[in-house]
């Protein structure tokens, strides 16, 4: 036994984009109905109050909690480049002790990325400390 199902009669989308629309998504598109729930979640966060006062007819106070989520999910996609060239460096980038910053292969040593830290004095002061001073006992009387 073979079924035959009457095919629905296809509706254009309410909005006119050109697509056809369903019954269950108020005769929207996919697309346009997605448009149609993210405005309506705007409208339900802008909450606006009338007052009684002459002056002032309404209120409109915005909710601030989506963008702290959305600070959250910019700080994660961070990629991390080299300073020079904006080169992807991944998990090789070299690091510097002039301004912290990621450098490549190439731009790694201080004389690619015109370096401002002084290398050669904290090498002094790392050397006189670990370097003390050695005098020799002089002895007048040898045999």
């Amino acid at each position: 036994m073979t079924f035959c199902v009457k095919a629905e009669k296809t509706i254009l989308c309410s909005r006119g984009c050109g697509f056809h629309g369903t019954p269950s998504n108020n005769n929207l598109c996919s697309l346009c109905y997605k448009a149609f729930l993210i405005e309506e979640e705007e409208a339900k966060k802008n909450v606006t109050v009338a007052t009684l006062s002459g002056g002032m007819s309404s209120l409109t106070l915005d909710d601030d909690s989506g963008k702290t989520e959305d600070v959250d999910s910019t700080i994660m996609k961070i990629k991390q480049r080299c300073m020079i060239c904006k080169k992807k460096v991944g998990l090789i980038g070299f690091s510097c002790r002039c301004e912290g910053g990621m450098f490549c292969r190439v731009h790694r040593y201080p004389e690619e990325h015109a370096c401002t830290f002084d290398f050669r004095s904290i090498g002094r002061v790392n050397l006189a400390k670990e370097n003390r001073l050695c005098k020799v006992d002089k002895l007048e009387n040898r045999i």
